[in-house]
């Protein structure tokens, strides 16, 4: 199934702009998913039906996953993406 990536864009701190300091970034092996879990982020890909907070210092998450089409990539609110997901993310000084 492969890695899904995930990096942490928005924020008061502006997390995944080329201005920040800080990169919010994690991956998870989709193998490992719960049902519930893939059928969460499956969704998220299909239907993108959780679209992107725009209100001020929210932070959402952008989710690449690899294809036999190429890379997709959706930008969804943090809070549509399962906790044990959000686990796998690590802030890195740059």
């Amino acid at each position: 199934m492969g890695l899904l990536h995930m990096e942490r864009v928005g924020g008061v701190a502006g997390f995944g702009t080329t201005r920040s300091r800080i990169r919010s970034h994690g991956q998870c092996d989709l193998a490992t998913l719960s049902r519930d879990e893939a059928q969460r982020i499956e969704a998220l890909f299909q239907s993108q039906a959780a679209p992107p907070s725009s209100a001020a210092d929210t932070f959402n998450l952008r989710l690449t996953r690899d294809t036999p089409a190429g890379a997709e990539t959706v930008v969804v609110p943090e809070s549509a993406v399962p906790s044990r997901l959000l686990a796998c993310i690590k802030d890195e000084l740059l």
